[in-house]
C-alpha cells in the first residue's frame, strides 16, 4: 500500500507530507507570500528569472542573431503624378523609371539578402493594394512589375501613403521579431 492510501486521498501523489500549501498566504493585493512573510511576489520571481535567462545568454549559453533576416515591403506611387513625363529621366514617364530601378532594386535585394523576404504594394485612387505577398522569390517579384508597368495598367488618382503603410503594417505585424521589419517607400510626388 501506498502513503497516499494511508491517508486516505485517492492517489500517491496528491499525498504531501507537511502539507505544504499550508504555508503559502495571500497579502491585502493578492500577491502570494511565504508563512513566515517573505514577501515574495510572483513579478519579483518573473524578474529574477529574467535576470538569470540574460545573464545565461550573455555568458554564452545561447546565441541569439537579430536582424539577420529582413522582412521588407517596397511600396510604389502608381498615382496620376507617375504618368507625367519628366525631362531629367531616360524617355518615358515617372511610373516606368520607377519600375525598372524597382527591377534592380529586387535583384540586389536577394543577392545581398538571399534568406530575406520582399513584398510589393502599389498606391493608387487613394487606396493600396498588395501587388505580392512577402516572399524569398525574386522571379515573382520581378514578374510582378513588369505586368503592373506594362501597357495595360494606369497611374491614377492620388497616392495614399497611409493607407500603402497600414497594408505593410498589417502583413509586417505577424513577423517574428528575430527578424527586421522595413518598409521602402518610392514616390513621385
Amino acid at each position: 500500500m501506498s502513503k497516499g492510501d494511508d491517508a486516505g486521498s485517492s492517489h500517491v501523489w496528491e499525498f504531501v507530507e507537511g502539507q505544504a500549501w499550508e504555508s503559502v498566504q495571500e497579502d491585502v493585493d493578492g500577491n502570494i507570500i511565504g508563512k513566515h512573510g517573505t514577501g515574495i511576489s510572483a513579478a519579483d520571481i518573473y524578474r529574477r528569472r529574467r535576470r538569470q535567462r540574460a545573464r545565461h545568454d550573455a555568458a554564452g549559453g545561447r546565441r541569439v542573431v537579430r536582424d539577420m533576416i529582413r522582412y521588407m515591403y517596397l511600396l510604389i506611387d502608381m498615382s496620376a503624378s507617375m504618368s507625367e513625363k519628366d525631362p531629367v529621366l531616360a524617355p518615358g514617364n515617372r511610373l516606368s523609371c520607377t519600375v525598372a530601378f524597382a527591377i534592380e532594386f529586387v535583384s540586389e535585394f536577394y543577392d545581398q539578402n538571399p534568406i530575406s523576404h520582399l513584398g510589393i504594394v502599389i498606391m493608387k485612387d487613394g487606396e493600396a493594394e498588395m501587388l505580392t505577398q512577402l516572399s524569398g522569390n525574386p522571379k515573382v517579384h520581378m514578374a510582378a512589375l513588369a505586368r503592373a508597368s506594362g501597357t495595360g495598367s494606369t497611374s491614377a488618382g492620388e497616392l495614399s501613403l497611409q493607407n500603402g503603410l497600414e497594408v505593410a503594417g498589417r502583413s509586417l505585424g505577424h513577423m517574428p521579431k528575430h527578424g527586421s521589419r522595413e518598409v521602402v517607400v518610392l514616390c513621385g510626388e
